[in-house]
């Protein structure tokens, strides 16, 4: 009898298990299941959506994204990481050139310009050897600059001859005023030679002074006037009023990266793009922070129209980096 009691104890005790179970799977993975169907479908739908227009519109994989960065397999975990945590948001690459890739198929982008930065006078000469060994055409990069790294000019003259077609310049992480006169010996190298990129503005992490302000690239702007400048962020983040008061319809190329909708409305931004003039604007994402999947719909169906858009997208890119994009 007490046998029997047992075996329909432990049945009993079974079944609120596997009830209990049921229940769990029912009301607690199922909706995560749904939410994760739903979220691939609307990945994919939104991909498709994107294919779509770019086909209309005949962009299909002739896109440049001038702005992004990279890193070597064996330090992106790290160097990522340390950007996130500076900056506190999220990556949509790992950081390496086989995640870009990936995200490049995935968003249509045919090319992509990688814009290393040196943060210390001894990694110019690793990130330039770095750069200048990608195999991959759709990869192009520029190469990095430190005003204090040795012979400065000459590492110029190394780009040059390795035919990098630009040198980044990121005042805030490199401690250096974009107009500090130790800088001009670079700008005077690079003249009519090399592109140089600023980053522009305020920065996604606090810093206490920016370096690099719409106002001082005007100012390098006016000492070289055939030095071609690329002032990332549209000019400046997050500076807006002062990149229309001081380099809006000046000689200087914009790029589009970083110029969040909550930052900077359509309106403001298409404004922005046609008074300081189509042909000088550059579709850029700052990837692995920014994201093609994101931005290449809002430019489209922002207003522009498809001659403006081929321009963004691929002209302005053409004309500035020429066969490299073949």
């Amino acid at each position: 009898m007490q046998t029997l009691f047992n075996v329909r104890s432990a049945t009993w005790r079974l079944g609120c298990h596997c009830f209990a179970l049921i229940r769990w799977l029912f009301y607690e993975i199922l909706p995560i299941l749904k939410t994760v169907a739903l979220s691939i479908s609307l990945m994919k739908r939104m991909c498709y959506n994107m294919a779509m227009l770019s086909l209309e519109r005949g962009l299909h994989n002739k896109i440049v994204d001038f702005h992004v960065h990279i890193f070597p397999d064996d330090i992106a975990e790290r160097a990522l990481s340390a950007l996130l945590a500076a900056y506190h948001v999220e990556a949509v690459t790992d950081g390496t050139v086989s995640g870009l890739l990936a995200h490049m198929e995935t968003s249509g982008v045919g090319w992509s310009v990688a814009q290393p930065v040196a943060t210390k006078p001894s990694q110019v000469r690793s990130i330039n050897d770095w750069a200048a060994s990608h195999s991959d055409p759709r990869i192009i990069s520029f190469g990095a600059i430190h005003p204090d790294c040795e012979d400065p000019v000459g590492e110029v003259e190394k780009l040059i001859a390795r035919g990098l077609p630009g040198i980044k310049i990121q005042g805030n992480w490199q401690n250096v005023y974009v107009d500090d006169p130790r800088m001009y010996p670079i700008y005077e190298a690079a003249q009519d030679r090399l592109i140089v990129m600023f980053h522009s503005g305020e920065e996604l992490a606090p810093f206490e002074e920016m370096k690099a302000t719409p106002a001082r690239i005007a100012k390098v702007c006016s000492d070289f006037p055939n030095l071609t400048i690329i002032a990332a962020h549209m000019g400046g983040y997050r500076m807006w009023d002062e990149v229309e008061e001081q380099l809006l319809g000046k000689d200087v190329y914009f790029d589009t990266s970083a110029c969040f909708p909550e930052d900077l409305p359509d309106e403001r931004f298409l404004r922005l793009i046609r008074t300081h003039g189509v042909e000088r604007i550059l579709f850029a994402t700052d990837s692995p922070f920014g994201d093609a999947t994101k931005d290449i719909p809002r430019l489209m169906q922002m207003g522009l129209s498809d001659d403006e858009l081929e321009m963004i997208f691929w002209g302005n890119a053409r004309r500035l980096l020429g066969d490299r994009l073949s």
